[in-house]
């Protein structure tokens, strides 16, 4: 009975102790050897192993051990099902047998030392089941000097395996899990790809069409590229597609906006900071330059950037080294630059709150970004982008007639493509009928007057009027695609033509189509304007 207690106060002290490393890792092969561990200190149970399926399900080999040789380890491979530990795998039944050294198919180091060998060795080899199927094989040598009983030995056995198996699920899931978000990375990355391609922007003008060539010769270069242009026309989307059309593609593409930042943070936020760098750095920061390695750092507002940091900057630019604030240690990294102003950088250096050098450095290859007035013909284009993302997200079906078209076009938009996207998201919010006119332009009050539409007595249909309708459309065959470019007919397009005596713009407003749309249009059926003049 004293024996027993003694047995009982020792597993429970295992068992505690056992219990502990399953809620401190989710490593189960560095688990399984400290539980083996604890096993052989507290109840006398020697050399043990935890063994684990091959891929193919064909073997089991050592995942973890006590007691063997690195040589041991490689050369311990079992055939499921034939060998002592493969049939404890098969069959999910705890095996253990008195002399281990006539049984085949037991891991057993091949010289025993110590006084080890004096004793005849037992073997207990205890299947790890996970959701009813077997994971792997627990075993255990036992000599006959000790002071436990097999079957409780067992049963403990039985009990840390149940342990591993739930470390061994929790392995598996993180593994899954992991194996998805790589899955789920390089999909995304295909998908950033494609999206940003130049040739999937929207460009229908010569301006943006100028634009999108000079991005496609210097995308794949490492040069550093100054976009310019006013803000909200689109240059943070160029400086993206400037990446995900470059050899960096699958680097990482950060951003940072000078202008959101105050003077003094700006420095430690692109170079990083030591602990106790500055009151508040209590930890040591990564800065934007580092996370950037190997991949594009884009630096929005670059004429906002404080003329103390701008000598730091220049030097990152010249030869890819850099300290972090409050450390001597240089760094170095591999950064492509992409950087983006709104500002007049010429009047900035006269007035000396911008560095000529840094200037000239970063002027490598300028991109001019034109403002929306001066590419018109991406205006409906983009209208109808943007109505399509919207009556999308807010689950509503609206069409646009020409004269909301003509007031786009006719508008001048001051704040360029972020002006119009915002437009037409307010619009399609308050909209309260399918189909909008000038007056349910949420800002009319505060736009220019719209060129006024040439009467007409053609009669066309819907589509060449100008009504092009977004959102689901039920019972009506196909879904048509937002701004769908019918063919004009030969028929209607005389017609519009003399109605407008020639005049081409006129003629276009008309039939609701692009003015390059008409012209292509005109050529293919050799109409000549001249034709219809009065």
């Amino acid at each position: 009975m004293k024996d027993f207690m003694v047995h009982q106060v020792r597993t429970l002290a295992a068992l505690t102790e056992i219990s502990k490393l399953f809620s401190s890792s989710l490593d189960y092969s560095d688990v399984a050897k400290q539980s083996l561990h604890f096993l052989s200190d507290i109840l006398d149970l020697e050399r043990g192993t935890l063994l684990m399926p091959t891929a193919d399900r064909k073997y089991l080999t050592i995942k973890a051990s006590i007691g063997f040789t690195p040589e041991e380890i490689r050369s311990s491979v079992y055939e499921i099902g034939k060998d002592f530990v493969g049939k404890v795998y098969s069959n999910g039944i705890p095996m253990a047998v008195p002399d281990s050294e006539e049984i085949e198919g037991i891991p057993t180091p091949k010289e025993n030392t110590g006084d080890f060998d004096l004793y005849r060795i037992g073997f207990i080899a205890v299947p790890v089941m996970l959701d009813g199927r077997p994971v792997g094989v627990l075993t255990a040598h036992r000599t006959s000097r000790s002071t436990t009983m097999v079957d409780e030995d067992i049963r403990v056995m039985k009990i840390v395996a149940s342990l591993l198996s739930q470390t061994l699920r929790i392995a598996e899931m993180i593994r899954e899990e992991n194996s998805k978000l790589v899955q789920e990375n390089k999909e995304l990355h295909l998908e950033l790809e494609e999206r940003y391609l130049p040739e999937n922007m929207i460009a229908d003008s010569s301006a943006m069409a100028k634009t999108l060539d000079m991005v496609r010769r210097v995308a794949g270069t490492d040069a550093t590229i100054l976009l310019r242009g006013e803000s909200g026309t689109g240059k943070s989307l160029l400086a993206r597609s400037i990446h995900y059309s470059s050899n960096r593609k699958r680097g990482p593409f950060v951003v940072v906006n000078c202008a959101s930042l105050p003077a003094t943070l700006i420095e430690s936020e692109l170079f990083g900071h030591e602990k106790g760098a500055f009151t508040g750095a209590f930890t040591q920061r990564t800065g934007r330059f580092e996370a950037a390695d190997g991949g594009t750092l884009f630096l929005d507002e670059i004429g906002e950037l404080p003329i103390e940091t701008q000598a730091k900057l220049l030097r990152v630019l010249q030869d890819g080294t850099f300290e972090r604030v409050g450390s001597s240690k240089t760094l170095t990294v591999d950064v492509r630059l992409i950087c983006a102003t709104n500002a007049d950088l010429e009047v900035l250096i006269r007035d000396k709150q911008f560095r000529e050098d840094l200037y000239y450095r970063l002027m490598v290859v300028p991109v001019q970004v034109p403002p929306l007035r001066n590419r018109k013909e991406d205006i409906l284009p983009l209208s109808s982008f943007f109505l399509k993302k919207f009556t999308g997200k807010y689950g509503k079906r609206v069409s646009i007639s020409r004269e909301v078209m003509e007031f786009l076009e006719g508008y001048h938009w001051p704040g360029n493509v972020r002006e119009l996207e915002n437009t037409i998201e307010r619009t399609v919010v308050l909209a309260g009928g399918e189909t909008l006119t000038p007056k349910d332009i949420p800002i009319l009050e505060t736009l220019v007057a719209a060129p006024q539409p040439v009467e007409s007595s053609v009669s066309m249909p819907a589509v060449a009027q100008g009504i092009v309708t977004f959102g689901p459309m039920r019972g009506r065959g196909r879904e048509r695609q937002p701004y769908e470019r019918v063919p004009l007919r030969e028929k209607d397009l005389r017609e519009a033509m003399h109605n407008a005596g020639g005049i081409q713009t006129h003629a276009a407003r008309m039939l609701g189509v692009s003015l390059r749309q008409l012209r292509y249009a005109l050529n293919r059926f050799k109409i000549q304007a001249t034709e219809f003049k009065y």
